[in-house]
């Protein structure tokens, strides 16, 4: 079945007992993550829980498609209903969930994240036309859906905010739902419960969001898009010592590589400097930079390691991927 965005949302948080499976799909990447993680969760809340939640990538079942009914078919040692994800899935795979659909493989439930699909495609026709799966396309939210995340969040925590400061954390933070979330728990940790607190004005979240390190932010976002490892070191160490909080770096760094695909694509404008950035990138590179980026995001998020030692990998790794500049 094909789910509204209107729906998706409400569903993610409590998915039918009778899906199988289900596909996330979209141009917005933290979007799709973060109503699979939903999803997720609400079968299995401990996602770090191996016995019950197993990863896999679109290229494993590519070459071993076996794993997926094997996987879906395993019982949980300590009982409960069991997650597998997959993650980058394409086209490609479709008759293998044609297969999986028509099988009884238990109760597990499949979630599978993937890209931007065309009505066309036919793991998106393939989802959206089974009794037991959906398809959920995951569209950049418009400025007024972010401007009412931003109110609600803010509200379950007390605090209100003046128009400025909301249109304010609406453009720095754009479209971008993982992105969005993430910078708005660290603005609320910093802030803590409101009190008796006025709204918050525009003074008071610029000093949290982005803040000193948005230029450093913006530059090294350039360099890596030219590949120009020399400038980012320097970046990097000059980062360090401003006390440049990597996250956003990488997040800022995610977005533009977001918006040159979709100029590469032809699904969004392109202008002035974006237009030099993305003639040095083809498809494929370009592919594979947003999923170093995006992978690197989630952990910087999900586990215990350095934010900036991950960050810093993922920026340096994805800068050399650069076609070398013609002499």
């Amino acid at each position: 079945m094909r789910i509204s965005g209107q729906d998706a949302d409400k569903l993610s948080k409590k998915p039918p007992d009778t899906w199988k499976a289900v596909l996330l799909h979209g141009a917005n990447a933290g979007l799709v993550r973060e109503r699979a993680d939903a999803i997720a969760r609400a079968v299995v809340p401990d996602l770090k829980d191996a016995f019950r939640v197993s990863d896999l990538s679109g290229e494993t079942l590519k070459r071993d498609p076996a794993r997926l009914a094997d996987e879906a078919s395993s019982i949980s040692m300590f009982g409960g209903r069991r997650v597998v994800r997959v993650r980058d899935a394409a086209d490609a795979l479709a008759p293998l969930f044609e297969s999986f659909l028509g099988s009884n493989s238990g109760d597990t439930l499949v979630v599978v994240e993937a890209g931007e699909l065309s009505k066309a495609s036919g793991l998106r026709k393939l989802f959206e036309g089974a009794r037991q799966a959906a398809g959920i396309e995951c569209a950049d939210d418009s400025a007024t859906d972010t401007a009412r995340l931003v109110e609600e969040s803010l509200a379950a925590q007390g605090w209100k905010i003046t128009p400025e400061a909301q249109a304010y954390l609406v453009d720095a933070l754009g479209p971008d739902r993982r992105l969005l979330r993430t910078e708005l728990d660290k603005l609320l940790l910093y802030l803590g419960e409101a009190g008796d607190a006025e709204a918050l004005s525009r003074a008071d979240v610029s000093a949290v969001i982005g803040g000193s390190g948005d230029v450093e932010s913006d530059e090294i976002a350039d360099a890596v898009a030219d590949g120009d490892l020399k400038r980012l070191d320097a970046l990097i160490a000059k980062g360090n010592e401003s006390g440049l909080p990597w996250g956003v770096a990488l997040g800022f760094t995610l977005r533009l590589f977001q918006r040159l695909s979709a100029g590469i694509e032809g699904a969004g404008p392109m202008w002035g400097k974006m237009q030099s950035q993305a003639a040095g990138w083809d498809r494929p590179r370009i592919r594979l930079a947003l999923t170093i980026l995006s992978e690197a995001e989630a952990r910087t998020r999900t586990t215990g390691f350095p934010e900036a030692v991950m960050a810093q990998q993922a920026l340096i790794d994805v800068a050399r991927r650069r076609p070398a500049r013609k002499a």
